[in-house]
């Protein structure tokens, strides 16, 4: 909370940063956004309920950790769908360039993005078409000595060695 004669104290969304900030004198504190308006402006306790009433469409735990200006936030650790990351299979929510894992696609800052426990459970929601034990190995960039039909080549190969492509049976 801002010490601040001027202002409450308590959050409120700036929606020209799509955050939240403390009603308080820019300059008085780091997560100050200047005096909230009495009238249009809902005032919260805290960061994570302003994002969850104000910012619905931004994940409710990367928007307070963004809000609270968080160098700490890596995310969830979960898994979801990895196209929008240029991967064919699952990633993690977690940031690669700060863990050093592959296997992070970055952190989710959407609430539409589906969040799975498990890479198992992510392949079977979001890659139904795609052998469940071949996607969650890739998710996990776990190696499989397996063979797999490659539909574009029109053979088999040793996940292991060739990654198949045109899994769709």
């Amino acid at each position: 909370k801002c010490i601040n004669l001027k202002g409450s104290g308590l959050w409120y969304v700036s929606h020209l940063t799509a955050k939240c900030v403390t009603d308080c004198e820019v300059g008085n504190g780091e997560t100050c956004g200047g005096l909230a308006n009495p009238i249009s402006d809902d005032l919260y306790t805290n960061p994570r309920d302003c994002c969850a009433s104000q910012l619905v469409w931004r994940f409710t735990d990367f928007c307070e950790a963004d809000s609270l200006l968080s160098t700490c936030y890596t995310g969830t650790g979960l898994y979801y769908q990895g196209d929008d990351v240029e991967s064919e299979v699952c990633v993690r929510d977690c940031d690669p360039s700060v863990t050093g894992d592959t296997t992070c696609g970055g952190l989710v800052e959407d609430s539409f993005v589906v969040l799975h426990d498990t890479a198992e459970a992510c392949c079977t929601a979001e890659y139904n078409w795609m052998d469940n034990v071949l996607c969650a190995a890739r998710s996990d960039q776990l190696p499989l000595k397996k063979y797999w039909p490659d539909m574009t080549k029109g053979k088999c190969f040793k996940d292991s060695e060739v990654a198949t492509r045109g899994l769709d049976v």
